[in-house]
């Protein structure tokens, strides 16, 4: 337990371990597991946010849960043999409003840990994810796909976006090579060695070849186009796409980086 920087956990993944005041909903995420549970948090979500439809609360809901697995992420580019359990069983999911804006925190109800074997860590590491996605994830993403509904693609795509991108924060921050390639290294267990059959898919959403783009601030620096939409347009039409919003055409980021 000593080794957890729980306050990292809070400010980067959403997790807590503590029961928030004046939320609007708390609700066990087994429970999300049940069709009544699941509508009735994301229909107070959406009232919240203002979503015409269903579908843009679900992607916006599950652009949060992507917190607990990049923590899980987090946990195995550290190369930790203990490996805190985020299973739906031990988290609750907390909608609470701050300073006039909905948000989400996931609470840890009991600390406790899944054991790696040094042995064969590799192996143990693949299983590890295998079982999260599998057990954890995907019944989540099945059920909000068909409750929206909306394809899973794109809901999938919320938690590709998500890791992605804090694979190259993780690069960017790593002291040294050793670090680099470590992060990479169980990245690559995530898009590479975990079946499909894991996250309900023919393929494996993770494994996908980034697409590079100009930044529209910081001169010869390149970032990533997200793998799928966010859905943030629906919300305000006056906000439009973002700019890296995989159905941006290039001219149109050409004016977006003019104006900044």
């Amino acid at each position: 337990m000593g080794t957890v920087d729980f306050q990292h956990l809070e400010e980067k993944f959403f997790l807590t371990l503590n029961e928030l005041d004046k939320t609007v909903l708390t609700v066990p995420a087994l429970d999300l597991l049940k069709v009544e549970n699941m509508k009735h948090l994301i229909d107070t979500y959406g009232t919240l946010i203002k979503a015409r439809e269903r579908s843009v609360a679900a992607a916006f809901f599950i652009s949060w849960y992507a917190g607990v697995c990049g923590a899980m992420q987090h946990m195995l580019s550290r190369g930790d043999e203990l490996l805190l359990d985020l299973s739906l069983s031990n988290l609750s999911v907390q909608l609470y409003v701050a300073d006039g804006y909905p948000l989400f925190s996931f609470k840890i109800n009991e600390v406790r840990f899944n054991q790696i074997s040094t042995m064969n860590r590799d192996d143990e590491y693949k299983k590890s994810l295998d079982s999260f996605y599998r057990e954890q994830v995907t019944p989540i993403i099945q059920l909000l796909s068909q409750l929206a509904p909306i394809n899973a693609i794109p809901l999938w795509g919320q938690i590709v976006n998500a890791l992605y991108a804090q694979m190259e924060e993780e690069l960017a921050e790593a002291s040294d090579e050793e670090s680099r390639t470590m992060i990479v290294s169980f990245f690559k267990l995530l898009t590479h060695d975990v079946d499909a059959s894991a996250f309900g898919l023919r393929n494996n959403p993770f494994n996908i070849k980034p697409n590079f783009i100009e930044h529209p601030n910081i001169p010869d620096q390149k970032m990533l186009v997200k793998t799928a939409c966010c859905l943030a347009y629906c919300l305000d039409r006056e906000f439009g796409y973002c700019y890296a919003c995989p159905r941006v055409k290039e001219k149109d980021r050409a004016l977006m980086r003019a104006r900044n």
